[in-house]
């Protein structure tokens, strides 16, 4: 599903939440392991302030971008990127969006936490990271290049894919890890 299908499908349900803050919240619970669909219904029902109704009649919808989104962050070709809107929005809006997906994601790491919450040193970096992303500033002196805010963007879009990651990587005990080289 694409950030435009997702905010048509908001819009659809008359939803009054973001996208790339839903994303980034369903990536950061998908973070922390396995979860039952109904559960994962129900949280992000919650999270979206979605009644009983509305949320079984977009079921189906959001069975498939969750299997999606999963997918995405199991992919070992490192395919995953968050969920943003199209580079034809002002640098300050889609920065804005990076903001939301971030926060958003720790929340959803935070939803999925259990007991035994371990993550590497690089994974508690990257969390940390997450967090000051999450604190971006939006505004800008007219004097700077914008040329090299995109260059920044794109860059700090490309850190947070990597980081989400490696925090999937940590806290997912279903992920796959590197099979060791079998010799013949």
């Amino acid at each position: 599903m694409t950030f435009e299908q997702l905010e048509d499908l908001f819009y659809e349900l008359k939803i009054q939440a973001s996208a790339p803050g839903f994303h980034g919240f369903l990536c950061g619970r998908l973070s922390c392991g396995a979860v039952e669909m109904k559960d994962l219904i129900d949280c992000s029902s919650q999270w979206l302030g979605l009644e009983d109704e509305a949320a079984k009649g977009a079921f189906n919808a959001f069975e498939t971008f969750y299997q999606e989104t999963l997918s995405d962050l199991q992919d070992i070709s490192f395919l995953f990127k968050p969920l943003l809107p199209d580079d034809e929005l002002p640098l300050s809006e889609r920065l804005a969006a990076v903001s939301e997906w971030c926060k958003n994601y720790l929340s959803g790491v935070g939803e999925g936490m259990g007991e035994e919450f371990e993550v590497s040193e690089d994974g508690k970096e990257a969390l940390q990271d997450i967090s000051a992303i999450g604190q971006i500033s939006t505004e800008f002196d007219d004097g700077e290049d914008e040329e090299e805010g995109e260059k920044d963007y794109l860059e700090l879009v490309e850190y947070i894919r990597i980081a989400v990651q490696l925090i999937f990587t940590d806290l997912d005990p279903s992920a796959e890890t590197e099979p060791e080289p079998t010799f013949h």
